[in-house]
């Protein structure tokens, strides 16, 4: 059992570690059953304007999965080394295990169980607040943006939102934290909110926000006309403070299938390795929603 001595013991390592190693660098359907690697098929990505092979989509995923596991296992190790070890026995994990690599990292997820998560991540989210705040605050009301495009030559822009806003209302939150390795919690609250537990784009430690799908009018993230399809939302934290937003758009293509333009603001203060691997994380999470709704 986790105790709150073990804890504070363990998560005081873990803030340790990810300060040091930021200090060095400067959001039902599972995703568990075995596929191959080319889920994404079909799928166009476009990251700073220019299309990626989806293979380099899948890559950052597998990295990704690596430190995943290894942040859960460190403070687990009893109850998930047997889940996990395929992951970090050989540390680098080929592309051709990903699929069975996202089905061990869900179940390490619900055996750890959401309080677990909290729990483990304390630490980690306690630092991250403080550095958001810290961002906010640099940046004088100034946002930049995360964008990655992906265009899928098979169903509707309205059925893809269909699909996802089910999803979000119905708290099916398997298909919300398996789309990304990063995600740790992503979950409807009763009052319509949706509290994200992920490591963002460049981060080194996880950060705690809630997303207000609701809050239209003050997104500070630009719309596009060309998309007409909008999600739209503001992310702060627990006490209301404003630390980014998105606007996701979409549009039908005239010769089938419709194209995303995915967008999220940070505070401008942030490094631009942040705002770079974000759009990976974009790419990645919404390749794998995209492709659970071809499904």
């Amino acid at each position: 059992m986790l105790t709150r001595r073990s804890f504070m013991v363990r998560a005081a390592g873990v803030t340790a570690v990810a300060t040091a190693a930021a200090a060095s660098a400067g959001a039902g359907i599972t995703f568990a059953a075995p596929e191959a690697p080319a889920a994404g098929a079909g799928l166009r990505t476009f990251i700073d304007g220019t299309m990626v092979d989806q293979a380099e989509v899948v890559e950052w995923e597998r990295r990704r999965l690596s430190v995943a596991a290894a942040r859960l296992r460190k403070d687990y190790v009893g109850l998930l080394a047997g889940e996990l070890d395929s992951l970090l026995a050989r540390f680098a994990v080929t592309v051709d295990d990903v699929p069975a690599a996202r089905a061990a990292l869900a179940r390490a997820r619900l055996a750890i169980g959401p309080n677990g998560l909290r729990e483990l991540l304390a630490g980690e989210l306690v630092a991250s607040e403080a550095a958001a705040r810290t961002g906010v605050a640099a940046s004088g009301g100034r946002w930049q943006y995360a964008i990655t495009e992906i265009a899928s030559d098979r169903g509707t822009a309205q059925g893809f939102l269909d699909w996802f806003d089910r999803a979000r209302v119905t708290d099916d939150r398997a298909v919300w934290t398996d789309a990304c390795p990063d995600h740790y919690i992503i979950a409807t609250l009763p009052d319509g909110r949706q509290e994200v537990i992920e490591v963002t784009g460049g981060a080194m430690l996880a950060s705690q926000f809630f997303v207000d799908y609701t809050d239209t009018a003050r997104v500070m993230v630009p719309s596009d006309p060309a998309y007409p399809f909008t999600v739209t939302g503001v992310a702060s934290l627990a006490d209301g403070h404003i630390i980014g937003g998105v606007r996701h758009q979409f549009r039908d293509e005239p010769g089938g299938g419709f194209r995303s333009q995915l967008k999220v603001a940070f505070p401008a203060a942030l490094p631009e390795l942040y705002i770079a691997e974000h759009r990976w994380h974009l790419a990645c999470e919404f390749g794998n929603w995209i492709s659970a709704y071809l499904r």
